[in-house]
């Protein structure tokens, strides 16, 4: 997610120009995905669980990008069975509301699998969106698609756009699909 904000790389012979971000500040529990995050990055990721940051240490920042845990929304999880927020992973949201509480960012991103909508028999979703609201950030919500945005894969994601100012909120609209078409689709034969 980084990435993408920060821009500066090619993707299938196109180059996204670098945009006027900064990430100033990494976390993930997993040391090899650190290590990743660190080759495409201009700043080292701290490999620490998420329970241990210090929101007050973080520095000061715009938008807070974050996905929390997915295996306890996923369909798919079966072992350990999908929990959603019953489940230590599922409740690592509230480690992200805590980060918005003490920083106040201008914006925040999360996202999640589409199992989070249905989810504690679809009780987790408006919990989590009532605590990035208490917050104080209005949200926009949406399921996308990455199949439907020149991506081979489909990937179906929900992501969760916060804005602490109500006409950030008002102007903002979602990224038009760009791939619709079944013809326009990129197969994962094509980019191999």
């Amino acid at each position: 997610m980084d990435l993408g904000l920060v821009g500066g790389f090619s993707y299938l012979t196109k180059y996204y120009d670098k945009l006027p971000f900064q990430t100033i500040y990494a976390a993930d529990n997993d040391p090899y995905c650190a290590a990743i995050f660190d080759s495409n990055s201009d700043i080292k990721c701290d490999v620490i669980d998420v329970k241990d940051i210090v929101p007050s240490l973080i520095p000061d920042h715009d938008i807070l990008i974050g996905g929390f845990p997915c295996q306890s929304f996923s369909i798919v999880a079966q072992n350990p069975p999908r929990l959603g927020y019953d489940d230590e992973k599922g409740k690592l949201f509230f480690e992200m509301v805590e980060i918005l509480n003490e920083k106040k960012p201008r914006f925040f991103i999360a996202e999640n699998v589409k199992g989070l909508l249905s989810a504690n028999k679809r009780q987790a979703f408006p919990l989590i969106l009532n605590e990035f609201r208490k917050a104080g950030y209005d949200i926009k919500f949406r399921l996308l698609n990455a199949s439907n945005f020149g991506i081979p894969q489909k990937r179906e994601r929900v992501f969760i756009i916060g804005f602490r100012d109500y006409d950030d909120y008002v102007s903002f609209d979602f990224p038009t699909p760009t791939t619709l078409n079944k013809n326009q689709k990129l197969t994962l034969r094509s980019v191999v």
